[in-house]
């Protein structure tokens, strides 16, 4: 397995002022990762800084751990063309990454439709935009991808129809084994479903519960979820890591979104997955 880590797992550090992108590519080369992949979400802050872009590709590079992914917020919707002419800026710091893979959303992450027809003509949108950012991404010899996100664009069904309809062979999936649970599918049937048609994978665990309290995400199926360390929670983390397996050169990241305190939480799930992958050998 190629494992290495979301800049995401480092978020609140990152905000607080404690670690920046260079301290995180130190610290992943001192564990047992191997790479990262940068999740700027919501910002343009990689774009108004090329500065901080172009360090962070050199002292990569140095260092040898490679940025393998890109992660940025989407609307395609509509497929507007300034947002798509944003998305393909986002591509471009991508390549001054030096990532091959680029993920971007294509709504926000609580929408969902509210009958099969919205459902049916958002979806023919979201093609169009999709194949618009994609022809973009090929030219730098990028991989774009959708993730199974939020509470729309999510499911195994959904993912793989979108990656046939889109028709692109640089359009493909970062599969989240934990994802699939927002709209109650099992994360064995999402990752079974998408496996084949996956760039890069996300790993996380959550606690599940029927009833909880306040903090807790409500499902579409009624569930609530918690993020926790890696092998702490409810997933079949032993049973995806034997499915994923199966793709050794597919980039797999941890995705950590748990209350517990970090770094000791990112260290630990990084540890518990390590030896899990040993167990599935």
């Amino acid at each position: 397995m190629k494992l290495g880590v979301s800049s995401y797992c480092f978020r609140q550090l990152m905000q607080d002022g404690e670690m920046d992108l260079i301290g995180v590519l130190d610290w992943v080369a001192k564990s047992p990762a191997g790479h990262i992949e940068v999740a700027a979400m919501d910002g343009e802050y990689y774009v108004q800084n090329p500065d901080v872009v172009s360090a962070a590709a050199k002292h990569s590079d140095e260092i040898g751990v490679p940025i393998v992914n890109y992660l940025v917020s989407g609307d395609l919707r509509t497929a507007d063309g300034a947002e798509i002419d944003r998305l393909r800026r986002q591509l471009d710091v991508a390549h001054a990454f030096g990532a091959r893979i680029f993920r971007h959303d294509v709504a926000p992450w609580a929408w969902r439709e509210q009958d099969p027809g919205e459902f049916e003509t958002t979806f023919a949108k979201v093609v169009e935009g999709c194949r618009a950012v994609a022809d973009h991404a090929a030219g730098l010899g990028i991989v774009s991808t959708i993730e199974n996100h939020g509470f729309y664009m999510n499911g195994g069904e959904r993912l793989a129809r979108l990656v046939h309809a889109v028709d692109r062979p640089n359009f493909r999936v970062t599969l989240d084994l934990g994802n699939g649970l927002c709209v109650g599918e099992v994360p064995g049937k999402t990752a079974a479903t998408l496996i084949d048609v996956s760039a890069s994978i996300g790993i996380k665990d959550f606690h599940i519960r029927r009833s909880a309290g306040d903090g807790w995400l409500k499902t579409l199926a009624g569930d609530y979820l918690l993020g926790t360390v890696a092998g702490h929670g409810d997933v079949d983390l032993p049973g995806l890591i034997k499915l994923i397996s199966a793709k050794p050169d597919v980039p797999v990241s941890l995705e950590f979104e748990g209350l517990e305190a970090t770094p000791y939480a990112i260290e630990r799930s990084l540890n518990n997955i390590v030896a899990l992958t040993e167990g599935a050998a």
